[in-house]
């Protein structure tokens, strides 16, 4: 059976201790952030959270329509078009830290500690939840390697990104009939290093250039060949990792179906480390074949993986190892992408997906038997993210000035 303990493990958003609309000032400042700091989350196709519905949630890529060639007989009306769709599944885990405190502080400390605690967890859980999208983002198999190599472990700080690098990506996009968004732009999320690197290119324009001040969008720092740039510390980065998950280094493979994207494994895994391995970006190695997935979904009872994505490449598969750098080093990632390529949980709107928790000293009952600790905590209830068009991002990967 699902671990149902720790995702029913729901806590009040107040106790009577701790005023409500406090509680809700500190929610409201939270989801008043988190649109412009989750960078990598402005774009995504929302959902909100299902209510009484389980623990997944259904994204939908719809297909277009193909061109239409044969002209309209006089009088006679044509058969009517069907709408498709693909569906996408994916699983709402919840997430939250919290902090405790003693009533020594409450009652010697001079400054309000409370509040600069609470924009401190505020902080962590943006962070948090742009990292998660951020990694489905780069999970994809639409992956482009700089200056011509062929392999992650090939790239070296000498393969940096280039105008003729982004040039390529957009060529990539426009091949896949992606659109740009309604600003007429592509979209890019670049590091620090990276556009060290970019900006000082002459092609390179300047966001002050062609856009008022009023105007710019946080984090907004210019265009290159139609995709317009969002900078972020948050960028992917590839590094070396020793674990999957836990102290679990890797998980063989005891048979791979190319046609539904599901693994069998030869590991035992408990509920826990099913949860923690679900959307995680993994390696997935065949020989000396090595192909960064997603997983969608972990089936531990019957030993089973699916994939987001899967290719041919990977029909003889014997293992699973932690996303990793390249052999010299820290690779650097950009993802130049278009409108409903991907997706995630709406924090705000129906079901009050985000909350912040304060419980007082004195709040717990028989387990604070003294009234001595209280405590602050955030919490969302669920949350994903889904690629929903493999081929309206390109991830490329490169080296950069650090």
């Amino acid at each position: 059976m699902p671990n149902t303990e720790v995702w029913n493990n729901m806590n009040y958003s107040y106790s009577p201790g701790v005023a409500p609309g406090i509680v809700e000032y500190y929610e409201r400042q939270l989801l008043r952030d988190e649109k412009p700091e989750m960078v990598h989350g402005r774009d995504a196709q929302k959902r909100t959270l299902p209510e009484n519905n389980g623990k997944h949630v259904q994204f939908r890529r719809m297909i277009p329509f193909a061109a239409s060639t044969e002209p309209l007989k006089e009088g006679i009306t044509p058969a009517g078009q069907e709408i498709r769709q693909t569906a996408f599944t994916a699983m709402v885990k919840p997430y939250g830290r919290h902090v405790e405190w003693s009533d020594e502080l409450d009652r010697y400390h001079l400054d309000n500690l409370h509040q600069e605690t609470a924009k401190l967890l505020s902080d962590q859980a943006i962070l948090s939840l742009d990292t998660i999208v951020r990694d489905t983002m780069h999970a994809g198999l639409n992956v482009q390697y700089a200056n011509g190599k062929t392999s992650r472990s090939a790239l070296t700080a000498a393969d940096k990104l280039t105008p003729a690098e982004i040039k390529k990506a957009v060529r990539t996009l426009e091949r896949a009939n992606a659109k740009p968004f309604s600003d007429g732009y592509f979209h890019a999320i670049v590091h620090p290093d990276t556009v060290y690197d970019l900006t000082s290119d002459p092609l390179w324009v300047d966001v002050a250039t062609y856009q008022d001040k009023e105007k710019i969008e946080k984090y907004e720092i210019g265009t290159l060949y139609g995709v317009k740039f969002y900078k972020t510390t948050n960028a992917k980065k590839f590094e070396a990792e020793d674990y999957l998950f836990g102290t679990t280094a890797s998980l063989s493979i005891s048979g791979m179906d190319v046609a539904t994207r599901t693994a069998n494994l030869g590991t035992a895994l408990t509920a826990d480390e099913a949860r923690a391995l679900t959307g995680k970006l993994v390696d997935v190695v065949a020989g000396s074949i090595v192909t960064p997935m997603c997983v969608e979904r972990v089936d531990y009872v019957n030993k089973k993986i699916t994939f987001r994505w899967a290719t041919e490449a990977v029909e003889d598969a014997t293992q699973i190892k932690p996303a990793g750098g390249s052999a010299s080093g820290t690779v650097y990632s950009t993802v130049v992408y278009g409108p409903n390529s991907y997706g995630d949980i709406e924090l705000g709107g129906n079901g009050k997906n985000v909350s912040i928790i304060m419980h007082p000293p004195g709040d717990a009952g028989a387990a604070d038997p003294i009234d001595q600790r209280g405590s602050i905590a955030w919490k969302v209830k669920g949350f994903c993210s889904t690629i929903l068009q493999d081929s309206f991002i390109v991830r490329i990967e490169h080296g950069a000035t650090e």
